[in-house]
């Protein structure tokens, strides 16, 4: 289990997100500002593998949601994003971890580039 606060940097802002609920294998963490509320939720689930009969997988998946308060006549603005990767049963924990490091090691290396560049709608 991660500890009881996380602390995040949003934009060169540290955000320190309290738990507050944990059941079975998933937690959601919460910080409300005055303009905003942040939400980080972790899950972790066991999934057969619809393309491999017999082949049961570990999905672990964490999601960010920070919802920046509308000022009238705008919505509110919500910016969401997630990472989910799946560990089949049996491989090697240590090595599985490898490609997901690797994907965010790429999309935050030189100040978030690719971030960038993705939301250009770069491929």
């Amino acid at each position: 289990m991660f500890a009881s606060t996380l602390t995040f940097t949003i934009n060169g802002d540290e955000r320190v997100l309290n738990r507050i609920n944990q059941d079975g294998y998933s937690s959601e963490y919460y910080l409300r500002l005055s303009d905003r509320d942040i939400r980080l939720f972790i899950r972790n689930s066991t999934i057969n593998d619809k393309r491999r009969p017999g082949v049961v997988v570990e999905q672990h998946n964490v999601e960010l949601v920070e919802t920046v308060y509308a000022v009238s006549p705008s919505p509110n603005n919500v910016r969401r994003c997630f990472l989910t990767f799946f560990v089949q049963q049996g491989d090697d924990i240590a090595e599985s971890g490898g490609g997901p490091i690797a994907l965010m090691a790429w999309l935050s290396a030189s100040s978030g580039a690719a971030i960038t560049s993705l939301t250009g709608f770069a491929n």
